[in-house]
């Protein structure tokens, strides 16, 4: 099952991330992949640390990179780095959030995954400020991370 997970992070993400912004209705400016592809933070990570694996890493699969990241639109090349994982690439880090993706999220725009409450914390879209982005307010309202 371990093999399984790493296969799904890897084909998220096979090569040099991009990581940049993009408008999107409800939330305002958040960080995107390079294809457009929602990136969120876990509230129960510390920074620069990903406490998702397992089970967890199958449904939030890592953002990884092979290469240095590049920065696009509002996104900050200074804030983002990336941090070891156990098995697979690098998983990228923006203004120390490690990054993941949602299953359910398949294509540019998708914001299933925003504001879930799943394996014990919730889950949210990142600002190029390197804020969580809460929903429900009209144009998107930026809440600190920590």
């Amino acid at each position: 099952m371990a093999a399984g997970c790493a296969m799904a992070t890897n084909s998220l993400h096979p090569g040099q991330a991009e990581i940049r912004t993009e408008q999107v209705r409800s939330l305002g400016q958040i960080l995107v992949d390079g294809r457009g592809r929602t990136l969120y933070l876990f509230v129960a990570d510390l920074p620069n640390q990903s406490n998702c694996n397992g089970a967890c890493a199958a449904i939030w699969p890592p953002a990884t990179t092979q290469g240095p990241p590049t920065a696009g639109g509002a996104a900050q090349r200074s804030q983002i780095t990336t941090i070891a994982r156990s098995q697979g690439p690098r998983q990228l880090v923006y203004a120390g959030h490690p990054l993941y993706y949602y299953q359910a999220d398949t294509g540019r725009g998708d914001t299933l995954g925003q504001a879930l409450t799943q394996f014990g914390a919730e889950w949210y879209a990142v600002s190029p400020q390197g804020q969580q982005v809460e929903s429900g307010v009209s144009g998107g309202s930026l809440v600190p991370g920590w």
